[in-house]
């Protein structure tokens, strides 16, 4: 069984919040942490860590993590949006930040932990350049991130050109979903927020109650679930093809910053460097989307290990929004 720590910037795009509530649910793999990066990390701390009490799991570590990129600001505002003072009293359980508790927890268990880094690479860039030791002990990195078809400056790595640059130079096994590859992982807000409601668990009501906050903000386009394609792999890497290559990114151009550079020769040209990322080429939407159906929306996905145990929780969203 893989042995996953998730580092989102969960409660800004919802689908970050989505696929935590799918890996907590995913019996193929067994969260170890969470950590969060992007501004106010504490408040989305608690986000994530109300979902994992919903799901049992309120002893798995969660971390709060970076809260500014490496260059010290970030390119705009964006707060947790999902975030309600009733998620105040979860808090985080770790005494120590994000990248620490990363370094920690796969230092101690080398070559056994993937991180599925769904956010800003902070975290990651922090973990690798305090601890030596992390880069050779980290099993693989699985993330969404770039855009590796055209020229387009992709939000998890303009977030932190720099981070990601640290990443991408460490040698650390890396799988890449690109913006290219997750479009097609689309789904109407309105019938996300019905179906939940319908399906009427404590998991669900407080998804709906979350979603519902996320639309408010007047994000007009549907759900699009790019961070389940990282948590796809982590599950069965026959939901994706990937191809070996070369990957850089663009630290100083003043229109492509934070753009993801690989090279597609036409006369045979030769990129410098060894290829550094497995980058998806290929993903099976259909299937990626039915196991998100079955196992967030519907609830309907069994396993022996799956219950919704927390009344703590439960109290917090009965009568609530949703």
């Amino acid at each position: 069984m893989t042995e996953v720590i998730v580092d989102t910037d969960i409660g800004g795009d919802i689908d970050d919040l989505l696929t935590l509530a799918m890996a907590a649910r995913s019996p193929e793999i067994r969260l170890v942490g969470v950590t969060t990066v992007g501004q106010q990390p504490e408040k989305r701390a608690s986000i994530a860590r109300a979902l994992l009490v919903l799901n049992g799991m309120g002893h798995i570590p969660v971390a709060a993590g970076a809260a500014l990129p490496l260059s010290g600001q970030w390119r705009y505002e964006e707060p947790p949006n999902q975030y309600g003072d009733e998620l105040a009293h979860y808090g985080t359980e770790a005494e120590e930040d994000g990248a620490d508790l990363m370094i920690r927890l796969v230092n101690a268990a080398p070559g056994r932990i993937s991180v599925m880094a769904i956010g800003a690479m902070t975290n990651v860039a922090l973990a690798i350049t305090r601890s030596p030791e992390f880069s050779k002990n980290v099993k693989e990195i699985i993330i969404m991130g770039g855009e590796y078809e055209a020229h387009y400056k992709e939000c998890n790595i303009v977030s932190d050109p720099e981070a990601a640059d640290v990443l991408f130079r460490s040698g650390i096994p890396i799988t890449a979903a690109g913006l290219e590859v997750c479009l097609e992982l689309a789904c109407d807000t309105d019938e996300v927020i019905a179906t939940l409601q319908a399906t009427n668990t404590e998991q669900s009501r407080y998804l709906a109650v979350l979603v519902k906050r996320w639309k408010a903000v007047g994000v007009n386009r549907p759900i699009i679930m790019f961070d389940a394609i990282p948590l796809a792999i982590l599950i069965d890497r026959s939901f994706v093809r990937t191809e070996w290559k070369r990957v850089q990114v663009e630290t100083k151009g003043e229109h492509t910053r934070g753009m993801t550079f690989s090279l597609k020769p036409h006369f045979g040209e030769v990129q410098e460097g060894e290829p550094n990322v497995h980058v998806c080429v290929d993903v099976d939407h259909k299937r990626l989307m039915t196991m998100f159906r079955e196992r967030v929306l519907e609830e309907t996905f069994e396993a022996a290990d799956m219950k919704t145990v927390s009344e703590i929780a439960a109290r917090a969203f009965e009568g609530g929004e949703a």
